[in-house]
């Protein structure tokens, strides 16, 4: 079995960065923070009951629940951001 040695060359697989640079740190920490899926999964289960109700209330008008549930989920988030606090 035959064995390539290095000759010094650089490969197009070679990972280097330029000196002083580092190579971005992907696994660095979670997507989200916990307080910011809070604030997420609230402010969606707010949206979804919003539009829930607008469409059973609304006469079974689909885009009025879309709109209603999606401003207030919007709507919610801030405030809920500030009330859940970090």
């Amino acid at each position: 079995m035959a064995t390539t040695e290095n000759d010094g060359t650089s490969s197009s697989s070679d990972k280097r960065h330029p000196v002083g640079t580092q190579p971005p740190d992907y696994g660095a920490g979670p997507l989200l923070t916990a307080h910011a899926t809070l604030v997420f999964v609230a402010a969606a289960f707010i949206g979804v009951v919003v539009g829930w109700l607008t469409y059973v209330s609304a006469g079974d008008n689909a885009a009025a629940a879309v709109l209603a549930g999606l401003m207030a989920g919007g709507m919610s988030a801030p405030m809920l951001h500030k009330l859940i606090g970090a």
